[in-house]
């Protein structure tokens, strides 16, 4: 062999040759079933004879549906669970035991594409560590390849970690086991049995609109602000700059008033509601208003400004920075104070 990208593609099939000698032989009925011509001898001598190999012929994989041979696991299965015992030269630990996204990364796009790379992956400790990592969404290896998980669809969603007013930064409860975190309330839920019953999926679901969630929020691995700057420019062009999809001009030419009919239950972003909002505050009550901005009503992350803003009001001119915590505190003395 002469082109190193077709090299190393012929090893990984002599290698399952030498640990499956006859894995083709004896599913050859089976895969002739569904069109393939496979050589018995194995995977090597099939390219050969100038039949493509497709991982998903015999190992299902819920990404191409119809694909796999019944009696073989299926493609997540069979890749995690096999490595998860494998242990990084670099680290001298194996990739199920590491805690970080290189052990993901040896496979999936990473040193280079960055495919964890949205406002999740790159959330920072004070120390400037990564603060979540793949596991902290998908547990360790040896969950992800676990025989009672189906790949593509078993997956963590939105709610296991934005609820009840809390952003928490792991959405499993166990690591080695890639339980998630049961949901406290639907604020910010995936859509239920989607795109299948018992399966809760962020890339199907809608919300504001009927819009497809990624709209406003990016796609799975890309949520706005990405680190590359080719995922945001999107919502650049939307709202002028980047980061999730909130301000209601984006789409809206004439803004609608409202308590709670924005995404999520929001209310009216802008001086409208600077204006409006005490009546609703004072016939209501303020006890909607701590899902966002905190139980003590002195801001939480849900309440940031996605922008720096200037407003008019009763008490001056009120100028945030973006990222500012709106509270109670910055006009009022409190949610009852005047």
């Amino acid at each position: 062999m002469s082109d190193p990208e077709k090299d190393y593609k012929y090893n990984i099939l002599r290698l399952h040759d030498q640990k499956h000698p006859t894995a083709v032989a004896e599913h050859n009925s089976s895969l002739s079933a569904k069109g393939w011509n496979y050589k018995a001898e194995g995977l090597e001598a099939t390219a050969n004879s100038g039949t493509p190999i497709l991982c998903a012929s015999c190992h299902k994989s819920n990404a191409l549906p119809g694909t796999g041979v019944d009696d073989i696991k299926p493609l997540t299965q069979a890749l995690h669970s096999k490595h998860a015992d494998v242990t990084d030269p670099d680290t001298g630990l194996t990739l199920n035991n590491s805690t970080n996204r290189n052990a993901c990364y040896t496979c999936h796009p990473g040193a280079t594409t960055q495919c964890l790379r949205g406002a999740m992956g790159n959330a920072k400790n004070p120390d400037g560590t990564s603060k979540m990592q793949c596991q902290s969404c998908h547990g360790v290896m040896s969950a992800v390849g676990s025989s009672s998980r189906e790949g593509w669809f078993d997956e963590p969603n939105c709610q296991s970690c934005h609820q009840n007013g809390e952003r928490y930064t792991e959405a499993v409860t166990d690591m080695l086991t890639g339980t998630l975190r049961a949901s406290l309330d639907n604020r910010f839920a995936t859509n239920p049995d989607t795109p299948m019953t018992g399966k809760s999926l962020y890339r199907y679901s809608t919300g504001h609109g009927n819009m497809q969630c990624s709209a406003c929020h990016g796609s799975t691995h890309a949520i706005y602000p990405s680190a590359k700057a080719e995922d945001n420019i999107q919502s650049i062009q939307a709202q002028g700059h980047a980061g999730t999809i909130g301000e209601c001009t984006a789409c809206h030419t004439t803004v609608p008033f409202t308590s709670n009919k924005g995404p999520h239950g929001m209310h009216t972003v802008g001086q409208a509601w600077v204006d409006g909002h005490g009546d609703i505050a004072e016939d209501g009550g303020a006890s909607s208003c701590t899902a966002c901005h905190g139980s003590d009503y002195k801001g939480a992350p849900l309440s940031k400004t996605m922008s720096a803003r200037t407003f008019t009001t009763e008490w001056g001119t009120k100028t945030f920075s973006a990222g500012h915590m709106v509270s109670c505190y910055d006009c009022h003395d409190g949610p009852n104070g005047d």
